[in-house]
């Protein structure tokens, strides 16, 4: 088995899991949002992403 192309760096080839934050949702949260780099990071699948609106509003005033 060849590990070409894998990086060697500590910590660069962990899986990081971040599954939605809302109480009761099991699904993959592949939207993230953090405040600040000091801030942890919370995580929403498709259905909870919150800030839904702001990127609406964002994109029609363009």
């Amino acid at each position: 088995m060849s590990i070409e192309g894998h990086s060697t760096a500590p910590g660069a080839n962990v899986i990081a899991e971040h599954y939605c934050c809302v109480a009761g949702c099991a699904r993959w949260g592949s939207f993230g949002f953090s405040q600040s780099k000091t801030v942890e990071t919370r995580w929403w699948c498709f259905e909870h992403y919150p800030y839904w609106d702001e990127i609406k509003n964002r994109s029609n005033s363009k």
